[in-house]
């Protein structure tokens, strides 16, 4: 016979439309067992006699326990939503306290927190995410002190992703912290010295000298040492990514600046106790103040033309002139963007384009298409022609 907690979750397991045999095992009960209580319909079990008073998620606290029996890590919040879709109307709160004091507690890990002044640090990273339209990067920069949160997907991590990013994030924060914290990412980092020491490729050295930032690397095997964006990263996936639906790059990042206003940078912070935003407002005096000029990187990759006169370039493709003698040509990209060279000779400039599969064509880089019906210059050409003719006798005349 089953317990309550074990007809929960049989029941619970039954509407996900898992296999009975499946339900057998994970519960460790017979096959027939799963069919019988299939085949009773029965949505609620056998209650003793109730208590005269009772809270509103007293009717619900079996089916807790058996979920958190079988899954022990489960949320309080995902939870709060089984429940209320099954009829709970009580508070958060109440669910909290409970889930707290039943569910089995790990050994207690004490972990050193680093504190940091305003404007001291912000730490970065990457998150890769699989979406409908394929895999996408989440590039994460947040400031150590106000928990302030900047977020943007793209469909490359390479080095002029993550400039860019750094570029808009401080736009963001509306200004440049002393030190940005990444980890050993390849776009930043170029190798380690003997001693384990991060040496920095030049790319990034110039760009940090560019904003006045102090780039620094965590130690090998130590997520933890950047462990504020490493949190804001599981807040990431799953507050916001988990459950949504998004059309393509563009509605992922027009729905994740909505969620970063509206909740990540709004909400009180379990930590700081203050909203992250305001918070913000009171680091800034702290930042650097932005450069006034551009910063401009000196990426350059070997690129093949196409035979339609292309040139690939992070998923996207840009024109060249279709009189080029050699199909070999250097791509030069900045933050905004992207030039086309040969021999040291400027071929092309074209806007960097966002997302990917897209094609940019200047007009001016293809000639007159020799197949398409006479111009009408040439019929002029050939009037003139025609009013010039003069007799053959005339000709002969000339040439004695």
């Amino acid at each position: 016979m089953l317990g309550k907690e074990e007809f929960f979750v049989l029941k619970h397991y039954l509407g996900e439309g898992i296999s009975k045999t499946a339900i057998a095992k994970k519960l460790g009960i017979s096959r027939m067992t799963v069919y019988r209580h299939a085949a009773s319909g029965k949505n609620e079990p056998v209650y003793g006699p109730r208590l005269s008073k009772q809270t509103l998620l007293e009717p619900y606290k079996d089916y807790i326990r058996g979920r958190l029996k079988v899954y022990p890590e489960l949320s309080a919040v995902r939870i709060f939503k089984e429940i209320a879709e099954r009829g709970y109307k009580g508070k958060l709160t109440r669910l909290r306290d409970f889930v707290r004091l039943i569910r089995t507690k790990p050994p207690l890990e004490l972990e050193q927190r680093f504190e940091v002044s305003p404007g001291e640090q912000a730490q970065v990273d990457f998150a890769t995410f699989k979406t409908n339209f394929g895999i996408v990067y989440a590039l994460l920069v947040v400031l150590s002190w106000s928990r302030d949160l900047w977020v943007c997907y793209f469909f490359h991590q390479d080095q002029l992703t993550v400039l860019s990013g750094l570029h808009r994030a401080f736009v963001s924060f509306g200004g440049v912290p002393a030190t940005v914290l990444f980890d050993r990412m390849k776009t930043a980092v170029a190798k380690s010295d003997p001693d384990g020491r991060a040496i920095f490729n030049d790319e990034m050295l110039r760009f940090a000298a560019h904003y006045g930032f102090r780039p620094i690397a965590c130690r090998p095997y130590r997520a933890k040492t950047k462990g504020r964006v490493e949190r804001a990263v599981s807040y990431l996936r799953h507050n916001f990514f988990y459950g949504r639906h998004f059309a393509d790059l563009d509605d992922l990042n027009g729905q994740l600046e909505k969620w970063l206003e509206e909740t990540a940078n709004a909400r009180v912070h379990g930590t700081t106790g203050e909203v992250p935003s305001q918070r913000l407002q009171k680091e800034k005096s702290y930042l650097k103040p932005l450069p006034a000029d551009n910063y401009i990187p000196l990426i350059t990759l070997g690129r093949r033309v196409s035979r339609d006169g292309f040139v690939a370039y992070n998923g996207n493709e840009y024109s060249v002139p279709d009189s080029l003698k050699r199909l070999e040509v250097e791509v030069r990209a900045t933050l905004e963007e992207v030039s086309l060279y040969q021999d040291g000779r400027i071929l092309a400039s074209h806007q960097l384009l966002d997302g990917r599969g897209q094609r940019i064509l200047d007009p001016a880089h293809r000639r007159r298409n020799k197949q398409q019906p006479k111009d009408e210059w040439f019929y002029n050409l050939e009037n003139i022609i025609e009013v010039q003719r003069r007799p053959l006798e005339q000709y002969e005349e000339v040439l004695k």
